[in-house]
Protein backbone atom coordinates (compact mmCIF):
# COMPACT_ATOMS: atom_id res chain seq x y z
CA UNK A 1 0.00 0.00 0.00
CA UNK A 2 1.42 3.38 -0.99
CA UNK A 3 -0.56 5.37 1.56
CA UNK A 4 1.17 5.93 4.90
CA UNK A 5 -0.70 4.10 7.67
CA UNK A 6 0.12 3.19 11.23
CA UNK A 7 1.34 -0.17 9.93
CA UNK A 8 3.88 1.14 7.42
CA UNK A 9 5.21 4.25 9.18
CA UNK A 10 8.12 4.59 11.58
CA UNK A 11 9.85 7.51 13.19
CA UNK A 12 13.42 8.72 12.93
CA UNK A 13 13.83 7.51 16.51
CA UNK A 14 12.74 4.01 15.47
CA UNK A 15 15.27 4.12 12.66
CA UNK A 16 18.05 5.29 14.97
CA UNK A 17 17.34 2.96 17.89
CA UNK A 18 16.14 -0.18 16.14
CA UNK A 19 17.70 -0.15 12.68
CA UNK A 20 18.04 -3.91 12.12
CA UNK A 21 14.43 -4.65 13.07
CA UNK A 22 13.26 -1.78 10.89
CA UNK A 23 15.27 -3.13 7.93
CA UNK A 24 13.78 -6.58 8.48
CA UNK A 25 10.32 -5.02 8.43
CA UNK A 26 11.19 -3.18 5.20
CA UNK A 27 12.20 -6.49 3.65
CA UNK A 28 8.88 -8.04 4.75
CA UNK A 29 6.61 -5.14 3.76
CA UNK A 30 8.51 -3.76 0.76
CA UNK A 31 8.77 -0.19 2.07
CA UNK A 32 8.26 2.01 5.13
CA UNK A 33 7.67 5.72 5.53
CA UNK A 34 9.94 7.56 7.96
CA UNK A 35 8.43 10.49 9.85
CA UNK A 36 10.11 13.18 11.93
CA UNK A 37 7.90 15.25 14.21
CA UNK A 38 4.75 14.05 12.43
CA UNK A 39 6.06 15.03 8.98
CA UNK A 40 7.07 12.54 6.29
CA UNK A 41 10.80 12.72 5.62
CA UNK A 42 11.77 9.58 3.68
CA UNK A 43 10.76 6.23 2.27
CA UNK A 44 12.92 3.18 2.90
CA UNK A 45 12.32 0.40 0.39
CA UNK A 46 13.58 -3.12 -0.01
CA UNK A 47 16.13 -3.89 -2.67
CA UNK A 48 13.62 -6.15 -4.44
CA UNK A 49 11.06 -3.35 -4.66
CA UNK A 50 13.72 -0.89 -5.83
CA UNK A 51 14.82 -3.24 -8.62
CA UNK A 52 11.19 -3.76 -9.65
CA UNK A 53 10.52 -0.02 -9.79
CA UNK A 54 13.76 0.60 -11.65
CA UNK A 55 12.83 -2.04 -14.26
CA UNK A 56 9.38 -0.48 -14.68
CA UNK A 57 10.95 2.96 -15.17
CA UNK A 58 13.41 1.58 -17.72
CA UNK A 59 10.57 -0.09 -19.64
CA UNK A 60 8.64 3.19 -19.61
CA UNK A 61 11.64 5.14 -20.91
CA UNK A 62 12.25 2.51 -23.64
CA UNK A 63 8.61 2.85 -24.70
CA UNK A 64 8.94 6.65 -24.93
CA UNK A 65 12.14 6.28 -27.01
CA UNK A 66 10.37 3.80 -29.32
CA UNK A 67 7.49 6.26 -29.79
CA UNK A 68 9.94 8.99 -30.82
CA UNK A 69 11.74 6.67 -33.22
CA UNK A 70 8.47 5.55 -34.80
CA UNK A 71 7.77 9.16 -35.80
CA UNK A 72 11.08 9.57 -37.64
CA UNK A 73 11.23 8.93 -41.38
CA UNK A 74 12.44 5.40 -42.11
CA UNK A 75 13.99 5.84 -45.54
CA UNK A 76 14.15 3.25 -48.29
CA UNK A 77 15.69 0.42 -46.27
CA UNK A 78 17.42 -2.76 -47.46
CA UNK A 79 15.56 -5.92 -48.41
CA UNK A 80 16.20 -9.13 -46.53
CA UNK A 81 17.22 -10.76 -49.81
CA UNK A 82 20.02 -8.20 -50.32
CA UNK A 83 21.25 -8.64 -46.75
CA UNK A 84 21.23 -12.44 -47.14
CA UNK A 85 23.31 -12.17 -50.34
CA UNK A 86 25.83 -9.92 -48.65
CA UNK A 87 26.34 -11.99 -45.49
CA UNK A 88 25.48 -15.56 -46.57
Amino acid sequence: MLIPTSVNTKTVTDLRENTLNLLNEVKRRGHLYIFHRSHPKAVVMSLDEFVKIQAMLEDYMDEKDAEKLSEEPRGKGISFKDIAKKYA
